[in-house]
């Protein structure tokens, strides 16, 4: 008998984690998107890094050489994320992995996956659309309850967004930024370059993410710090405009976002999994969220060939996250070209925060010895490469790899 996996949600972690089931399981699988067509994603436009670009390549035959596919998904070409006025200089912070990736728009995505997945893999993915009302773990499968009707699967995938409530979620203090305005260009209003902005300014700091139709940038600061009004001045000044998206008489509207910080506990309960922002949510710095919601989809994946148990996929979910929890605290930590309340709050608790990580510690030591040995490259991946561990360090003057950089942050 085939085996049911169900795939709850259609946003960004739930087509990628369908992506990478279609790839991975054989046909012994039916892999099934459940989703309501009457709920809106999350969607503003995505930075991403190189695993991306690998994951729809074997999952979807997407090309960065073929125009068509970024066409279909609005896309743009991403080298790395450029930092500006965190220091004298600016520079490109390289990829995760890999070094070429790309900006899309989500709202395309799930019409893009669907199309290839049903050409390429029309043995697996099937789709059931309704709304999931109940969601029920068993020894030995899952009951959804979708359109008051009940279907049984082997394992669910949760990728429905943000949990109602943070019982059995960690809250983290890894980022000092809490609320987030947006605003868009339009072509004619921009022009294009192939990276993701990265602008420090005197509340916080500012993403900028270019797409074929529109550049959205996004408006870091913490609201306990900044009040709402003196961030839409900043964000008007820099973007050197009269009327920002949400602002009376632009007639465009576009949410601003409040957030914590935070991720699940145990990403595995039983037969039910969870990602995307089910099982986590941090701040945008390096597009670090697609990241984990692809090593995610790979850990359920062991899961349920019976590869790795319960135990040890949270355990290695928790430390992945943990992980991009310390490169946030990393970039804050030397602070920007603003003495302002912001920085001055945000450098030394990203300071504190470091000095608690002994994980974090313990990897600088070790790529400092591989340094003076000349072998940087043979050290472990901490959410980044070595290599971009040493690019990034140096560009930010931290010292922590070749103490004779070190710079007075």
């Amino acid at each position: 008998m085939r085996k049911r996996l169900g795939v709850v949600g259609v946003g960004s972690a739930g087509v990628l984690s369908l992506i990478h089931f279609c790839t991975w399981l054989n046909n012994d699988w039916e892999i099934v998107s459940i989703y309501d067509p009457n709920k809106k994603i999350l969607g503003i436009g995505e930075s991403t890094n190189g695993g991306f670009v690998g994951l729809l390549e074997k999952g979807t035959h997407f090309a960065l050489g073929h125009q068509k596919d970024l066409d279909a998904l609005d896309a743009t070409l991403k080298f790395g994320s450029r930092f500006v006025s965190w220091r004298e200089h600016s520079w490109v912070n390289p990829l995760l992995d890999g070094n070429a990736a790309i900006h899309f728009n989500n709202f395309f995505f799930k019409d893009f996956a669907f199309e290839r997945l049903r050409k390429l893999w029309p043995k697996k993915f099937t789709v059931l659309e309704g709304n999931v009302s109940s969601m029920v773990n068993h020894e030995d499968r899952v009951t959804l309850t979708v359109d008051g009707s009940e279907h049984e699967f082997d394992y669910v995938l949760d990728c429905m967004g943000f949990p109602p409530d943070f019982e059995g979620y960690h809250i983290s203090d890894c980022s000092p930024v809490n609320h987030c305005l947006i605003h868009s260009q339009l072509p004619g209003e921009f022009t294009y370059e192939p990276y993701t902005d990265h602008i420090a300014t005197e509340n916080g700091w500012m993403f900028g993410v270019p797409l074929q139709s529109r550049k959205t940038f996004g408006y870091l600061f913490n609201n306990k710090i900044t009040d709402k009004a003196a961030a839409q001045a900043d964000l008007r000044k820099l973007l050197k405009t009269s009327e920002i998206d949400g602002e009376v008489g632009r007639g465009i509207k576009t949410p601003e976002y409040v957030f914590n910080c935070y991720y699940a506990r145990q990403m595995i309960d039983g037969r039910i999994g969870r990602n995307g922002n089910k099982a986590l949510f941090f701040e945008p710095l390096i597009a670090n969220s697609i990241f984990i919601y692809i090593y995610t989809a790979r850990l359920f994946y062991d899961y349920i060939n019976g590869v790795a148990n319960h135990i040890d996929v949270n355990r290695a979910f928790v430390k992945a996250v943990q992980e991009m929890e310390d490169v946030i605290t990393y970039y804050y930590q030397g602070g920007s070209l603003y003495d302002t309340e912001f920085w001055r709050y945000a450098v030394p608790a990203a300071k504190k925060r470091l000095e608690t990580r002994g994980e974090f510690k313990q990897l600088m030591a070790l790529f400092r010895n591989l340094k003076n040995q000349g072998i940087l490259h043979h050290g472990p991946t901490y959410a980044f490469q070595p290599l971009t561990w040493e690019i990034v360090d140096e560009a930010l003057g931290y010292g922590f790899i070749e103490e004779k950089q070190k710079a007075a942050v």
